[in-house]
């Protein structure tokens, strides 16, 4: 499954999780876009740090090119944690959330 993919699935899992369900179609699908980029950009920001600047450099490429095929395959040979990365984005942002509205 395509990173992205999987980042969106996860937001929607999170959407049930805040009780959003309340919202129309429209807002939840708003919603689920804004809280996928922002998980996605973390993600990002994690994964670049821990590439090498040359598999940086060729991720960012990759990506502005939009070959999603070949950034999978970049991040599963150089990270064997991204679930356990995006696991971590995923419950800082939901924390961050859960902050914001109390």
């Amino acid at each position: 499954m395509a990173r992205k993919e999987k980042i969106i699935i996860q937001c929607k899992d999170l959407v049930e999780e805040l009780s959003l369900e309340y919202l129309s179609l429209d807002k939840q699908e708003e919603l689920l876009i804004k809280m996928s980029e922002i998980v996605y950009s973390r993600v990002l920001e994690r994964v670049l740090e821990r590439l090498t600047e040359e598999d940086a450099l060729k991720l960012t490429q990759l990506m502005k090119e939009e070959r999603a095929g070949e950034v999978n395959e970049l991040l599963l040979e150089r990270l064997f944690d991204f679930d356990k990365i995006l696991r971590r984005e995923l419950l800082d942002f939901e924390q961050e959330i859960i902050q914001a509205v109390r």
